[in-house]
């Protein structure tokens, strides 16, 4: 087997020690050389321009004179000059004088031409010119001759640089022979170091690294156990991050980590989740610190609990969330009476904070199935905590995994119409009850499926909260109501929700598109009274900043369970939308009519309009004229059309 022979170290800088000065010279030389040929050109291009210049003056004299036999005498005398090869005077384009040397016709290519204007003596005019045909040859052995200086300077330059880097690789020589030793070394064995007794540069390098010789061997000596130690050093830092891996900081139980790891190898199990409601009040009130002891307090109260229980893992999932799982597990009535009881004794719990007694509930949701347990007992916790029960049981009957799905795609087909322009607004007439014509209409927000059907917001617009779509659902109907309503002269209403007016973003959008569009005085808006309107004074600011443009505010679904009328005083709103659930049955509903019948008082009183919502038969339509309400909204009057 052959090695392959590297290149020393020397010879790698001696041979770009080469390269870098042969190329230096050549692009040095290269320069001087086309710098001075350049110059010499210019020099004798000079001379021919000089000897121009200096005959013009006697030239254009007889010219002038008409002295055409002086003009001869004087060009016979230029040809004494051997560098010039012809001359000739020309007037209004005609040679009238040419004089040519015998050397001419042997150098024509080898040549200047210099052209010189002949002006009339005492003035600008232009009498003819004077053509010079000046040799180069002078030039071109200028040329030859620093050529050749060239030459010898770059081979004595190359010759220089040669031997000094034949010098610079003698010089390293002692070093490769130093690194060839140093192929050898090994901690148990001493090698001799060649040039440790030299007293330059050289000597300095081997005696430094004889003296790290020794230290490197004092060092082997010493640390011959090192891999022992670094095993157990490894090994106890292993275990301790897994410690910390699987283990919760704050209350010392197994996580969620361990919990899945329990999980994956068990064959089979339950589990309970058990969530601490409204913890997040406990922080807020009485501070993180105390919300953290009473986490660690529950969390030693869960080990008494079950501290006989065996085949059971009590694990710390999150913020506020416990869980047991049973590695083997209880009858199912067993497993049922235990989450009971548990919310029980929880209930019982007192937790003590300085010198403040507290107390918590919890709600617990279980999966008595091992697959997918951990998913199955967290819906089983949330419809617990949606239903307000304190313990459920997962059953496929609650039908919450379906319901995750169709979410999913909800959002899906939201993203897909918003992408597709499939989001328009339906137009819902408002009648005025006095007139019995149209005095304005809601647009209501509509979704195209990619069937083409017609999907009404129920389905949707929560969907579009919860994954915050809904802000961009209403700068698009916002968009398109008011560039419909642009040019027909009709009031129109758009809905907006309190995260609406909340959101800068979306109010400085509302805004541009009413004054992009000229409908500040056809536009109402009409806020959702029915989510609670809980921060009036931010609501203020955006009523008062659309009624300064000109818009008009009213409420919507007012009586529908959050009705304020002290704060609605606040807001200098227009219109009173009484909700459908006032409206849906107040021909024979008396408890309705008494409060209708307040609201439309208390509009009247501040000339405030009232409008009622959902008037779907000819007996509620009657009714709502009788007390007095000023305009009417329904499907008995007027379905929502695509356009008006």
């Amino acid at each position: 087997m052959k090695i392959k022979k590297t290149k020393s170290l020397s010879s790698k800088i001696v041979l770009l020690i080469m390269i870098i000065s042969i190329l230096s010279v050549l692009i040095i030389f290269t320069v001087f050389e086309r710098v001075n040929k350049k110059a010499f050109y210019s020099i004798e291009m000079e001379k021919a321009n000089l000897v121009a210049r200096t005959i013009e003056p006697l030239i254009a004299i007889n010219i002038y004179l008409d002295m055409k036999d002086r003009n001869d005498q004087v060009l016979s005398q230029l040809l004494e000059n051997p560098n010039i090869l012809a001359v000739k005077v020309l007037k209004n384009n005609k040679v009238i004088n040419e004089i040519i040397s015998s050397e001419y016709a042997s150098n024509t290519e080898e040549s200047f031409i210099i052209e010189q204007v002949i002006h009339q003596p005492n003035s600008r005019n232009v009498l003819g010119s004077l053509i010079i045909t000046y040799s180069n040859k002078n030039y071109k052995e200028l040329i030859a001759q620093y050529s050749k200086i060239l030459l010898i300077m770059f081979i004595v330059f190359s010759i220089i640089f040669t031997l000094f880097s034949l010098y610079v690789k003698k010089l390293l020589l002692p070093l490769r022979k130093i690194v060839k030793s140093l192929k050898k070394y090994s901690p148990d064995q001493e090698i001799e170091i060649p040039y440790v007794s030299q007293n330059n540069e050289i000597g300095l390098i081997s005696k430094a690294l004889n003296d790290m010789q020794k230290k490197i061997s004092q060092y082997s000596d010493k640390q011959k156990n090192i891999n022992q130690y670094l095993e157990e050093k490894v090994n106890e830092k292993t275990l301790e991050l897994r410690k910390q891996l699987y283990t919760d900081t704050l209350t010392k139980l197994p996580n969620r980590h361990s919990l899945l790891n329990d999980i994956i190898s068990s064959n089979d199990g339950a589990l309970l989740i058990i969530n601490i409601d409204d913890f997040k009040e406990i922080n807020d009130f009485f501070g993180q610190m105390a919300g953290d002891d009473i986490l660690k307090s529950f969390a030693y109260k869960l080990n008494s609990m079950f501290n006989k229980q065996q085949d059971l893992t009590i694990s710390r999932l999150s913020g506020d969330e416990f869980a047991l799982f049973f590695t083997k597990k209880p009858s199912a009535e067993e497993f049922i009476e235990i989450a009971k009881k548990l919310v029980s004794d929880v209930e019982k719990m007192i937790f003590f904070y300085e010198n403040n007694e507290l107390s918590i509930r919890v709600t617990v949701g279980g999966s008595y199935q091992i697959e997918n347990v951990l998913e199955k007992a967290d819906i089983a916790l949330k419809s617990a905590k949606k239903r307000q029960e304190s313990f459920l049981l997962y059953d496929e009957k609650l039908n919450i995994e379906e319901q995750y799905k169709d979410n999913i795609e909800w959002v899906k087909n939201l993203k897909i119409a918003i992408a597709n322009d499939k989001i328009v607004p339906h137009f819902q007439a408002i009648y005025d009850n006095k007139s019995d014509k149209i005095a304005s209409y809601e647009c209501l927000i509509r979704l195209i499926d990619e069937n083409e059907n017609i999907i009404s917001p129920y389905k949707f617009l929560t969907i579009a909260k919860k994954s915050r779509l809904y802000g961009e659902l209403t700068k698009i109907m916002i968009e398109k109501s008011c560039k419909y309503f642009e040019n027909i002269n009709c009031d129109f209403s758009v809905n907006l929700s309190v995260e609406d007016i909340l959101n800068k973003s979306t109010v400085e959008y509302i805004k541009q598109k009413i004054k992009e569009h000229n409908v500040s005085k056809k536009i109402i808006f009409e806020i959702l009274e029915s989510e609670g309107i809980e921060n009036y004074e931010d609501v203020a600011i955006f009523t008062n900043e659309m009624k300064a443009l000109g818009c008009r505010i009213a409420i919507d679904d007012f009586g529908s369970g959050y009705s304020n009328f002290e704060h609605l005083l606040q807001l200098k709103i227009d219109y009173i939308k009484i909700d459908g659930t006032l409206i849906k049955n107040i021909d024979h509903d008396i408890n309705a009519q008494i409060v209708v019948e307040t609201i439309v008082d208390f509009a009247q009183r501040l000339n405030i309009l009232t409008v009622a919502e959902f008037v779907h038969n000819e007996a509620v339509y009657k009714k709502i004229k009788d007390l007095s309400i000023d305009r009417t909204q329904g499907f008995y009057l007027a379905q929502p059309q695509n356009q008006i």
